[in-house]
């Protein structure tokens, strides 16, 4: 099993300790995030939805992998987490 990263994207520290702040420890961790990076790589242009945005770790890393043409909807019922996500991340 491959134990290393590829480079964490830097907002993901920033958003992790935001979410700490109020008590919200259930992002994903690098490997998941890498996969999702992965994932939405190889979807050129691809049309993605995200149900459960939590504070917007899993977010950025899909964001990270998409290209310039692909678009996320990305949903949280959350008033809290809905507002990490767009301090960190925007609308």
């Amino acid at each position: 099993m491959i134990d290393d990263v590829a480079a964490v994207p830097p907002v993901i520290n920033r958003i992790a300790t935001r979410a700490a702040e109020i008590g919200f420890d259930a992002s994903c961790d690098p490997r998941t995030g890498s996969m999702l990076r992965t994932l939405a790589a190889n979807r050129p242009g691809g049309r993605l939805l995200e149900l459960g945005t939590g504070p917007g770790v899993s977010t950025a890393w899909l964001l990270d992998g998409m290209d310039s043409t692909a678009t996320l909807t990305s949903v949280e019922l959350e008033t809290p987490l809905v507002e990490i996500a767009r301090e960190f991340l925007g609308d």
